[in-house]
């Protein structure tokens, strides 16, 4: 699919963030665990939260929707599937299912698509086999298979902090259905600490006692999980492009469905936009932006990788140089965003440069012209916010990547007034 925008363009009106992404995957994962129905409110319609919803469907869960609702009645032993898992190019998908198969004592195998196979799985497979899991991997022209059999004996494992946090939560979401007490070690920082933190209080909720010190994390087992009920947070990292266009656009733009102080990690976008320039009204969950003469700013992305390409934009288009700093996990992303971002915006002439673990911005406007996603969902996202805010005619290929986090994305900124034609 092309996208076709001409800028520069205002974005004006009223639109509904999405749901949260990240909290929909492991509201899932913890209903196909839990006995009894768990109902979930605004869950996200994204491509990797479908396949979520389909993988739990597979090992056993009896999922409804009604309404926009989702109602799941998990299991307490995990169907044994013929067919292989598709996880298609959801990370969360296959880390997190990965980890819970291997308290099953049949063998489960799941499916990775070949640009998900190119992302780490490699320490999450060591841990799970040291806590008595058997794995295998074996890659092929269209990706990967990773074969994982239990049951989870329980004792210590080690994982790297700096990879993904999303090796930990799994981990977390299998442990309670070991046979003994599970000790996880996080070996270094605990880079996106906030989204073990959404996790942890996700297994709370179904009723799991986790004890954390520091980069300790003890879970006695076995535990029951209980079903319970979640009401979705909007997803800041995808409403972030479209707060980052009214900062460039100068215009103002109303977005219901956000709750700053939710679990969602990335409701620290807020603060820094703030410091940017941009005028910010919350009412409740509705807030009000309004784009106004952008200040250059420095942001520590450690925990926040997701609004690494929003605010790349927003530098773009900030008098003076801005810094990212904490960036380096951004090349196990869906591309190497260290590199497709600055290649994208640089052909727009924007000057972005990479210097060990930061990325400085030069502001000074972009020009309209060619841009392709590479297949990434935030690089589409980019380029479409980039091209609001640039002069003259720009053109994206492969703009069908935001289904995978923000189907709707695209509607929403023909919502917001942006003229856009689509090929």
């Amino acid at each position: 699919m092309i996208v076709r925008i001409k800028g520069p363009q205002p974005l004006m009106g009223t639109v509904r963030a999405p749901g949260s992404k990240a909290y929909t995957h492991r509201a899932l994962v913890a209903s196909l665990l839990s006995q009894g129905e768990t109902t979930i409110q605004g869950a996200s319609e994204c491509d990797d939260a479908h396949r979520t919803l389909e993988a739990i469907r597979s090992l056993g869960a009896r999922v409804q929707i009604q309404n926009g609702r989702i109602v799941s009645s998990g299991t307490e032993k995990l169907a044994s599937c013929i067919d292989p898992i598709d996880c298609g190019e959801s990370g969360a998908t296959l880390r997190f299912l990965t980890a819970i198969a291997g308290t099953s004592p049949t063998r489960t195998t799941l499916r990775a698509s070949e640009s998900l196979a190119k992302r780490p799985l490699e320490p999450l497979l060591k841990a799970i086999e040291t806590l008595g899991a058997s794995t295998t991997i074996s890659e092929n022209k269209n990706g990967s298979e990773v074969k994982v059999q239990g049951p989870l004996k329980g004792g210590e494992a080690w994982i790297p902090g700096n990879i993904s946090s999303q090796f930990i939560s799994g981990l977390l979401f299998a442990a309670p259905l070991a046979t003994t007490d599970v000790t996880i070690h996080v070996n270094g920082r605990l880079e996106s600490r906030p989204y073990v933190e959404m996790s942890l209080d996700v297994l709370k909720r179904h009723g799991i006692s986790i004890d954390v010190e520091d980069n300790d994390f003890h879970i006695p087992a076995p535990q029951k999980y209980t079903a319970t009920s979640h009401d979705v947070p909007g997803d800041f990292s995808s409403a972030a492009f479209l707060i980052a266009g009214a900062g460039i656009a100068g215009e103002e733009i109303t977005i219901s469905g956000l709750n700053p102080g939710s679990l969602e990690p990335d409701a620290v976008f807020l603060k820094v936009i703030n410091r940017i320039g941009l005028e910010v009204k919350n009412v409740g969950q509705t807030l009000k932006v309004k784009g106004s003469k952008l200040e250059p700013f420095v942001f520590d992305a450690v925990n926040n990788p997701d609004l690494v390409p929003p605010l790349e934009v927003l530098g773009c288009f900030a008098k003076g140089t801005s810094e990212i700093r904490g960036v380096k996990r951004l090349r196990y992303k869906e591309t190497n965003r260290l590199q497709t971002i600055p290649a994208e915006l640089g052909k727009m002439g924007a000057k972005v440069s990479l210097s060990d673990d930061v990325v400085k911005i030069t502001g000074g406007g972009l020009v309209g012209c060619e841009l392709d996603s590479k297949h990434d969902h935030r690089v589409a996202m980019s380029c479409a916010i980039a091209s609001i805010g640039a002069s003259g005619d720009s053109s994206i290929r492969n703009a069908e990547a935001v289904s995978k986090s923000y189907p709707e994305f695209f509607q929403d900124l023909i919502r917001l007034g942006v003229e856009i034609n689509v090929e």
